[in-house]
């Protein structure tokens, strides 16, 4: 039987209000999962990492990402504008090179570069430019005004010191359970995946309970 004009309008309306209802659920549904009971979350915050954004935040968050990975790359201007818009967010990047040498290279050198206090602007070039090498991290390095010297010293005597903590960022990241980069944790939720600016806020404000 055919749906009178009327019936046709209250249908359309029920569709209506229920699309409604699912997109309010999904802006109000919790993002990640909780993470506050974790062990691995005191251990995450409680490890030396570079930092960017306001160095005294009173929100700490933890990045996990790659500097060859597509989505970590396509992510970072949101995550960045979230943080500088926000003002009180302490970002720890805990350097997780996942992409072959070329990455592991690229985290050596940003994480070396934390040494003459311009890796802020060093991660921020090896996020945005072209791929990230050994050449292109050393490029990024020039170009925050640091010294290409005082960068192959730093390496040359602190190497070992520098694959150490890669390597246990990399043991937070496998005892997290994470599945790849990019990856986010607070001190009571992990999201893994890029988000939006407004999403960002909504984890921010979430995480600030």
């Amino acid at each position: 039987m055919a749906l009178k004009r009327r019936e046709l309008l209250v249908l359309a309306g029920l569709l209506g209000a229920g699309g409604a209802v699912s997109l309010l659920v999904q802006a109000t549904r919790p993002l990640g999962r909780n993470a506050a009971a974790s062990p691995v979350t005191g251990a995450v915050f409680a490890e030396p990492a570079p930092v960017t954004g306001n160095l005294h935040g009173s929100l700490q968050l933890a990045v996990f990402s790659d500097y060859n990975c597509g989505v970590c790359r396509s992510g970072w201007p949101a995550l960045a504008e979230a943080i500088e818009a926000d003002g009180d967010v302490q970002a720890r990047h805990l350097e997780w090179p996942i992409f072959g040498d070329d990455s592991r290279d690229a985290a050596r050198v940003a994480l070396a570069s934390e040494q003459q206090g311009i890796y802020p602007a060093v991660h921020q070039s090896l996020m945005e430019g072209a791929r990230a090498t050994l050449q292109t991290a050393r490029q990024a390095v020039a170009a925050a005004g640091g010294s290409l010297a005082d960068l192959e010293n730093f390496l040359a005597a602190n190497g070992p010191e520098i694959d150490g903590r890669l390597a246990r960022f990399a043991f937070h990241a496998f005892s997290l359970g994470l599945r790849g980069t990019p990856s986010f944790l607070t001190r009571t939720t992990l999201v893994e995946g890029a988000l939006s600016v407004r999403q960002w806020q909504r984890l921010f404000r979430q995480s600030r309970g």
